[in-house]
């Protein structure tokens, strides 16, 4: 055998080698850093070491992970369910019926702000309140939000039947900042409380009012819930939306195999995932048997 053969097994040999320990990258679609969604996976990430092969994307909400699920431009995407049943339900897009829970997780509460009400009382001891003080009263007003809350506002109108007209904004800020200009008279978010950015508000300035729709008419989109921020006006009571991490249904074995580990150690480590030190309180809410749309198995 000459030398040149030689050669050219062990490099064909190395090529093969090479090409066998290839990993599998899959991207993963999560609201912006800060959120939820975010901390969670790289929560996940610290106790599955196993999870290397996920690469976080960084979106603006649920409707745009859920858009690039979609659209094959991520592999899994972390999302509020009741976009995804507005996609599938609302929309008919049938790709939306093929997505498959790999991770039933938290809910997350849905927070309606206003600015204070002002309350006056005239000469002879009557009160009066001028502005919103629950969601009811936004009737003929405008309600901002964006991202995945843009259509959990628009269901709730639907549901409510509340005849107000919703704004979409880029992002949290420029909603916020719209509140403040008065070019909108509340602002409505689904996010995981306690939120960062909901506890660093005035409430000198700021308000966070009760969704008064009867539970009957969102049964099997929302679950009653309370919002406690002593500040900004504890106990407040409002609905909440299960977030859930999809992916499309792979049959390819390397795919699959690689998913169906991060499933089995993310569910084996649900205990190291309440009591981790630093970990998102959410995860003391998880218990992965709540689940309402179709296990990726």
């Amino acid at each position: 055998m000459t030398h040149t053969r030689i050669g050219l097994i062990f490099t064909l040999c190395l090529g093969g080698l090479a090409t066998a320990a290839t990993p599998v990258f899959l991207d993963v679609a999560t609201s912006p850093k800060g959120s939820t969604a975010s901390d969670m996976f790289g929560d996940i990430g610290k106790v599955c070491t196993n999870a290397s092969f996920l690469r976080q994307r960084q979106t603006s909400g649920s409707v745009e992970s859920l858009e690039l699920l979609l659209d094959n431009q991520v592999s899994l995407a972390f999302v509020q369910l009741d976009v995804l049943k507005a996609r599938d339900q609302i929309d008919h897009d049938p790709r939306a019926g093929e997505l498959k829970t790999l991770l039933p997780l938290n809910f997350d509460e849905i927070h309606l702000i206003t600015k204070q009400p002002v309350v006056k009382k005239n000469i002879f001891g009557k009160t009066t309140i001028t502005g919103i003080t629950k969601f009811s009263d936004l009737k003929g007003k405008k309600l901002g939000s964006w991202g995945g809350s843009v259509v959990t506002s628009n269901v709730l109108k639907a549901k409510a039947g509340v005849a107000v007209t919703i704004l979409e904004f880029k992002g949290r800020e420029e909603t916020l900042a719209a509140l403040a200009a008065g070019q909108v008279d509340a602002v409505l978010s689904v996010v995981g409380q306690p939120a960062d950015w909901v506890k660093a508000l005035d409430a000198t300035k700021y308000a966070l009012v009760p969704l008064d729709i009867p539970q009957a008419a969102l049964n099997g989109f929302y679950k009653p819930a309370t919002l406690r921020y002593p500040q900004l006006g504890s106990g407040v009571g409002t609905y909440a939306v299960q977030r859930i991490l999809v992916t499309r249904d792979f049959k390819t074995p390397e795919r699959r195999t690689a998913l169906l580990n991060y499933q089995k150690c993310t569910l084996s480590k649900l205990t190291e995932l309440h009591e981790t030190q630093g970990f998102h309180p959410k995860w003391n809410e998880v218990t992965f048997k709540e689940q309402d749309w179709p296990w990726f198995k």
